[in-house]
């Protein structure tokens, strides 16, 4: 059955983009890259509160539903599947480029990684100087095996911050050190694909801070490259152009250039976090509360690590 939300329409049913077509050329607004009247779809729903969608090398999406401590997997044309259900407050999550799946177990103060044909399960990293963690939010990897995480306190469980809210840098020796602390609550983070410059969202300030990447775990140059004068930022992603699609719960997905330029929002009625999956990597699967949407791009999504250059 047809609902409209917003000016987009939505819909209970499998995603098909075979007729969309791919732009040859830079798109210069959000109707560009996804054309007015697109139908966003509900591929599934019933969930707690999803989050942390991460695309593997063939497109399919892994995402997370904290509040049940679970981890999905949607693999198009054969719908969701619950990967795992002891997963503690899994929130933001991503590959590395051994095809493991990294997650921010919030409530349980660690970052783990799951083998994902056994579903065996690491623990990366718990604590700094002896002290646990807050409750890690969302991370993004390199290719040296190293990765950056947030560290905010939502209280998804009650828990007492015990530290400032900041962003850590764990190697791939799994030596942790803290490495932004400009903000009130640090959310979404994300490297570009050439791993020189690190987003970095503010949920507590409605600002995206921006950073140059010198070498594995070294920032330089903090800027605060987008205010959003509003909407408070969760979940990134990029595609293929260097654009940023910057979720931010009921305002919609905003997106912007990599020159910092508003190209418009994409409508949706709630985003937590995003990503581009898929065959071809040309839909945008969105987190959306107790619902996981899909909506089809005239775009591609910047490739996860673990698919070979």
């Amino acid at each position: 059955m047809k609902r409209t939300i917003c000016p987009v329409a939505l819909f209970a049913c499998q995603l098909s983009v075979a007729s969309i077509a791919l732009p040859a050329e830079r798109p210069t607004s959000v109707d560009e890259i996804v054309p007015p009247g697109t139908e966003v779809q509900i591929l599934g729903e019933g969930y707690g509160f999803c989050e942390g969608p991460a695309a593997d090398a063939d497109g399919n999406v892994y995402f997370s539903d904290g509040k049940k401590d679970s981890i999905h997997v949607y693999r198009p044309g054969r719908g969701v599947e619950l990967f795992v259900d002891d997963s503690t407050d899994a929130n933001g999550m991503m590959f590395d480029a051994e095809g493991r799946l990294l997650v921010c177990e919030g409530a349980a103060f660690r970052v783990v990684a799951f083998d994902v044909k056994t579903k065996e399960k690491q623990v990366l990293v718990s604590q700094i100087d002896g002290t646990r963690f807050n409750e890690p939010n969302d991370l993004t990897i390199d290719r040296t095996g190293g990765f950056y995480f947030t560290d905010p306190n939502y209280r998804h469980r009650g828990q007492e911050t015990v530290m400032k809210e900041d962003v850590y840098y764990v190697d791939r020796d799994r030596q942790v050190r803290r490495v932004s602390t400009v903000c009130v609550k640090p959310n979404g983070i994300l490297l570009t694909p050439d791993e020189r410059t690190l987003y970095l969202a503010d949920n507590g300030t409605g600002i995206i801070y921006k950073y140059r990447v010198t070498s594995p775990g070294m920032l330089a140059d903090e800027t605060k490259w987008i205010d959003l004068g509003g909407p408070r930022p969760d979940g990134m992603t990029l595609d293929e152009f260097g654009n940023l699609y910057i979720a931010c719960g009921g305002a919609g997905i905003k997106v912007y250039s990599e020159t910092g330029e508003p190209l418009g929002t994409i409508r949706v009625p709630y985003a937590s976090n995003c990503v581009f999956g898929g065959p071809d990597f040309a839909t945008l699967y969105v987190t959306s509360r107790d619902k996981f949407l899909g909506i089809p791009t005239r775009v591609k999504g910047a490739p996860p690590l673990c698919v070979a250059k």
